[in-house]
């Protein structure tokens, strides 16, 4: 059966092939689960032609989180993203190569009227599907409010941030966790903020992630593309306007006002080196088995491996290369 994908086509590409470079460069596609700021260093990299440097053509692919994960297994991708290491924590031979977020980006909002968390009591929560980074987050979150995720407050699959943006405007829903740049519009549109994600949970969002045999098998590429995207992330935190320009372009949001507060809120949870520290690989880990119900000992060098990423950060800063 072939899988259906939604392809991100990248425009640069054109200029690329022009070149003359583009017929003996190898193709990379990369699954993400969102055209979202979270994987702009992959497409700043793309627009400013490092990863052709590095003789490939990377192609970005809309995927949901399972597909992608087949996707990946299945070498139908060369590298996926994933939030929550949940088929890795099951046994998958996957490793999470960068963090793009090691603190959770995002907002609970909520209808007017309702000013707490614990007035969710009877209340209708979006979120993305049973079993989702939302799901998983609310189920951890509303205890410590005194509420219990589908005894005290209902789940309502929704979809996509923007979805559920929607439905809280249509008041199909009470209140939903919500990423930007549909936070910054719930918030200027009257709904209440009632907790930042980042203030309550230790947790990441978004990676690149690649199977133990590609690592085994092609190395060297998964090494020149950790290379490319250090550089376009280099870029990314240097540049704040040509930040704000790439993730118009990747998001396809035109307004540009809207997307340098994205930026600017993305500075804030964004993964500098691309690693994260052994306590928060722990913790990932952790919610990752609760969410699945695995209990036997899962170690973090089993999810994690920031060789990669730590070998290109060298290679770049010893270049004397500059974004």
């Amino acid at each position: 059966m072939r899988m259906k994908i939604v392809v991100y086509a990248v425009a640069f590409a054109v200029s690329i092939g022009a070149t003359g470079l583009g017929d003996a460069q190898e193709k990379v596609r990369v699954a993400v689960s969102n055209f979202s700021a979270s994987y702009i260093s992959m497409h700043i990299a793309n627009r400013r032609g490092f990863y052709a440097e590095e003789g490939m053509v990377v192609e970005i692919i809309l995927m949901a989180g399972l597909t992608s994960t087949r996707a990946l297994i299945g070498n139908s991708v060369e590298f996926g993203s994933a939030s929550n290491p949940t088929a890795a924590v099951q046994g998958a031979k996957l490793k999470i190569l960068m963090v793009f977020n090691d603190k959770p980006p995002g907002i609970l909002v909520a209808q007017p009227g309702i000013k707490s968390v614990a007035e969710l009591r009877g209340k209708r929560v979006g979120g993305s599907t049973v079993g989702s980074l939302e799901y998983g987050r609310l189920k951890e979150l509303l205890p410590k409010f005194g509420l219990q995720l589908e005894r005290d407050v209902t789940f309502i699959p929704v979809g996509a941030t923007s979805t559920r943006f929607t439905a809280l405007r249509a008041g199909t829903i009470d209140a939903s966790p919500l990423s930007p740049p549909s936070s910054f519009l719930a918030q200027d549109a009257g709904f209440p903020v009632l907790l930042r994600t980042a203030d309550h949970l230790e947790d990441i969002q978004a990676s690149i992630v690649a199977t133990d045999e590609r690592l085994a098998r092609q190395g060297d590429l998964v090494r020149r593309f950790m290379r490319a995207t250090v550089k376009g992330q280099r870029v990314y935190l240097a540049n704040r306007q040509e930040g704000i320009t790439a993730i118009t372009e990747f998001t396809r949001n035109k307004d540009r006002e809207l997307m340098a507060r994205v930026y600017d809120d993305h500075m804030k949870t964004i993964a500098r080196d691309g690693t994260i520290s052994d306590r928060l690989q722990r913790i990932v880990i952790e919610r990752s088995k609760r969410l699945v119900n695995v209990t036997r000992d899962v170690r973090p060098e089993e999810i994690f491996d920031f060789s990669y990423i730590r070998r290109a950060q060298a290679e770049v800063t010893q270049s004397g290369w500059t974004p």
